[in-house]
């Protein structure tokens, strides 16, 4: 915590604006918080709680426009947020001269779904992480929980955990949990079940999605905003009927707005109400790109992704 305030500090004069973590009052919570003075870095956290991709407040609306055009915008970014980051500036809804990224080596952040099925949430008083354990408080006493066994899923499929861009790096590397190999083994579990098990899997689950938009308005690259096809009226391309239909169709064409884009951060699945595993839809496209295109999306600022390019000499579709 001390090396992250230091740099913060360090760096504040250049900033316009610092986006970071802060606590909330949930213990198994963090809350974004947006600080332009000394006397509010001592609120900036770095912990296994700070789940949240800030990436997409730098372009949801209202995305901060820095006063002083010769200042910067300081953001703190784990190795997913920083593969979002890079797809933004890809498709220029971000100017990367304009940011500073304050990179952060990931081991893993909590979700505390898994935590409640531990240990019920209303009874928690304070959490902390030693070593590999998660320590909870709560009027029964402590809880010591395996770090592994509450772990957000994407962090346990997770091939970046260090930052694929940064400005200042924060901590020391961490180490892959998995192999490559098996960053997909969600997505092939499912494909092999049968043709009517797979439908049977997503009816399922997608006819309990209360069509809220959670997902959309969490996904750093889901940029349309008003011309969202959710609510658009020229074209109408859905109404707002409940039907299992309607709820496929949305998902389907929100993924693949994301193939070749999504960045497997998560935030779709893990905002999402009804606990619906609604980033395997995006794995499945990114696991079809990499195969066919050797693409993978938020690697390299300089590249473009292929389905906002032609190249006649693809070999792989």
């Amino acid at each position: 915590m001390n090396e992250l305030h230091k740099l913060v500090e360090e760096a504040l004069p250049e900033l316009d604006m610092m986006i970071g973590w802060a606590e909330s009052s949930d213990p198994l919570r963090t809350t974004p918080v947006f600080i332009n003075d000394v006397e509010s870095i001592s609120r900036l956290i770095w912990s296994p709680f700070c789940a949240q991709n800030l990436t997409g407040y730098l372009v949801k609306p209202p995305a901060p426009q820095p006063a002083d055009k010769d200042k910067k915008i300081g953001i703190c970014v784990k190795g997913c947020d920083s593969r979002s980051l890079v797809a933004l500036i890809q498709e220029k809804f971000v100017a990367r001269e304009r940011l500073h990224i304050f990179g952060i080596a990931c081991r893993g952040t909590v979700d505390w779904r898994r935590i409640m099925l531990q240990v019920p949430r209303s009874n928690v008083k304070s959490a902390r992480v030693e070593d590999n354990f998660l320590l909870l408080e709560d009027t029964d006493g402590t809880h010591k929980l395996k770090l592994e066994d509450v772990l957000a899923r994407k962090c346990l499929r997770c091939r970046y955990p260090n930052p694929v861009i940064c400005d200042t790096m924060i901590g020391e590397p961490a180490v892959l949990r998995i192999s490559p190999e098996d960053a997909y083994r969600d997505v092939e579990a499912v494909d092999q079940k049968s043709l009517e098990e797979r439908l049977a899997f997503w009816q399922s689950d997608l006819d309990r999605c209360m069509r809220c938009y959670a997902c959309r308005n969490a996904c750093p690259l889901c940029v349309c905003q008003d011309q969202c096809i959710a609510e658009t009226r020229e074209p109408r391309w859905l109404t707002q009927r409940t039907g299992i239909r309607e709820k496929f169709l949305f998902h389907m064409i929100h993924a693949m707005h994301l193939a070749g884009r999504c960045t497997e951060c998560g935030e779709c699945e893990r905002v999402c109400p009804m606990e619906i595993p609604v980033t395997l839809i995006k794995e499945k496209l990114n696991k079809i790109i990499s195969d066919k295109l050797g693409y993978t999306a938020g690697l390299d600022p300089n590249a473009v992704p292929p389905m906002l390019t032609f190249d006649p000499g693809e070999t792989g579709v």
